[in-house]
Order: C-alpha cells, then sequence, then structure tokens
C-alpha cells in the first residue's frame, strides 16, 4: 500500500467539509479498526461468545490527532499494524475460524451487518473487517480495485 505514500501532502490532508475525515484520518481510523480487531481475533481463542467492545471511531480519531501527524507516520503505522494483525490472522486455528455461534454482537460492530442471533463465525468477522479496510482503501485511492466479495 505504498500508493498512499505518493498521494501529495495537502491532498491527504485536505478535508472537503471540517466534520469528514481527511484521507489521512480514514486511514488513522483503518489503524484504529486494526487495533479494535486485533484485540477482538485475540479474544475469540478464549472466549466462549464472539461478543466483543466497540469504540466511538470519530472519537478515537480525534484523540489520536492523525490530521497533525505526519503522513509517514500514519503510513507506517498501518502498514505495521496490518502486519502484527495478518501474523495473528495465519495462526489462528481453522475449528475456531469456522466455529459457528448465536452468542455474538456483530450487529453492533461489522460493517456488514447479521441480524440479532443470526448463526455466525469468526471468519465472518475477519471478513468483514477485510471488506471495511477496502471500503476505506477506495476512499483514499479512487482507482484501487477491490479484492474481496461484496458478500460473505
Amino acid at each position: 500500500m505504498r500508493l498512499v505514500a505518493l498521494i501529495a501532502a495537502e491532498d491527504f490532508a485536505h478535508k472537503d467539509h471540517p466534520n469528514q475525515w481527511s484521507k489521512k484520518e480514514v486511514l488513522g481510523h483503518l489503524i484504529d479498526s486494526a487495533y479494535n480487531n486485533h484485540q477482538r481475533f485475540l479474544r475469540a481463542t478464549t472466549q466462549t461468545d464472539f461478543i466483543f467492545q466497540g469504540y466511538d471511531q470519530d472519537q478515537w480519531v480525534k484523540q489520536n490527532n492523525y490530521q497533525n501527524r505526519t503522513q509517514e507516520e500514519v503510513i507506517d503505522t498501518w502498514v505495521t499494524v496490518n502486519q502484527h494483525l495478518a501474523v495473528l490472522l495465519e495462526g489462528l486455528p481453522i475449528a475456531l475460524l469456522y466455529r459457528e455461534t448465536t452468542q455474538h454482537n456483530f450487529h453492533n460492530i461489522c460493517m456488514h451487518r447479521p441480524n440479532p442471533g443470526e448463526t455466525s463465525s469468526l471468519a465472518y468477522l475477519i471478513w468483514d473487517y477485510l471488506v471495511h479496510l477496502e471500503h476505506h482503501v477506495a476512499q483514499i485511492l479512487p482507482d484501487y480495485h477491490k479484492t474481496m466479495p461484496a458478500k460473505a
């Protein structure tokens, strides 16, 4: 994703509206998402359910002050946290990934929200994370072509 580094600093920090995120803040949001999902995926290895805490995305972007950080720092952090997350994902047992349960709160925390009580799995949560990631990468890089299927 080093294509992001080719975006001019002014464009990366530009906001169309004060209440909208800049591309830099969108990438910052993806950092926060990676951190949150990393801990969810880790907790899934020891929990009997898939009920995980949510977070206030707008507040986290503000508190982490991504808009005033350097472009390089935001990009490097995003790459690093996703490499760290990928290592965890590679080591998750197949049985855990596909263990089905109705004991989840994906209807509160996912981008593509299943109905409460609908059977789901950790694989679904991971798929949703990746679709969410690609959704935002496409906002940053308009020529980006998504690779994840639109439905799980």
